[in-house]
């Protein structure tokens, strides 16, 4: 999925620890790309700044559903690699909003 500023601006400034502004990356991550969907189906979605702490234990359920088709999984996913790494801010966003009720786990597809 190519970048979307208005995304790159709610999704990945504050809630992802890889994005780096300026890097010459053209796509987002998986999770950014479910919340596009979610957004342009008028799913309601509250930006706030993440307080997820590193080694926090993952969903795995969310693990399964979102990043099994990620373009980074294979070679660019540190939490892949390690669980105890930080996941992508589509990953906590969307983590959020499961444990919030707003989505369900068959919402991201």
């Amino acid at each position: 999925m190519s970048k979307n500023a208005p995304l790159v601006q709610a999704l990945c400034l504050p809630y992802c620890v890889y994005y780096k502004p300026g890097k010459n990356e053209e796509y987002l991550c998986g999770g950014a790309g479910v919340i596009e969907r979610l957004l342009r189906a008028g799913t309601p979605i509250t930006v706030v700044r993440s307080d997820r702490k590193r080694g926090t234990v993952p969903d795995e359920s969310l693990v399964k559903h979102l990043c099994k088709a990620c373009d980074f999984r294979e070679h660019d996913c540190d939490f892949m690699r390690d669980r105890a790494a930080t996941p992508c801010g589509g990953f906590v966003l969307l983590e959020q909003l499961l444990g919030s009720g707003v989505i369900a786990l068959e919402d991201i597809g």
